[in-house]
């Protein structure tokens, strides 16, 4: 009682199955290739204008160049963390960073407290995940002080 198919029923219909996948693949990608550059025509047709991107990335400043004020919220890219550990026989801190706002090696901070300027920190790791150390050059630090550019 074995059930038998029809070859020749199923290959003609298989056939047809792969050809249009086939060409609707072959289509898809020729009309994703067509695509018309930045700020050119759409089909060739010069009164239609492609749209433009809905965001752009601002031309950068050069450094010391003077920009306009541009309305809207700015992240604070100076580096600023905190002092979580002090060794003061060995002058040197551990301190805690945001993610992106990492010092690099052989930075100079200033350490305030309570927005008073208590001391100098050179940055010279290691640095393990948010955390780096660095020697006291001038100054003290306790455990919390502010450290930042």
């Amino acid at each position: 009682m074995g059930m038998t198919v029809d070859s020749a029923r199923v290959g003609p219909f298989t056939a047809r199955v792969r050809l249009s996948v086939a060409s609707l693949l072959i289509s898809a990608v020729l009309c994703g290739c067509a695509a018309p550059p930045p700020g050119g025509t759409v089909s060739g047709n010069p009164s239609r204008v492609s749209p433009r991107p809905a965001f752009s990335t601002p031309a950068v400043p050069e450094r010391g160049s003077a920009t306009p004020a541009e309305p809207g919220v700015r992240m604070d890219r100076r580096v600023s963390g905190r002092v979580v550990s002090v060794n003061p026989a060995l002058r040197f801190v551990v301190m805690d960073f945001p993610v992106w706002q990492m010092p690099a090696l052989d930075q100079r901070l200033n350490i305030y407290r309570n927005e008073q300027k208590i001391g100098e920190v050179k940055v010279t790791g290691p640095t393990r995940d948010t955390t780096v150390a660095g020697d006291l050059v001038a100054g003290e630090a306790r455990l919390g002080d502010e450290v930042r550019e």
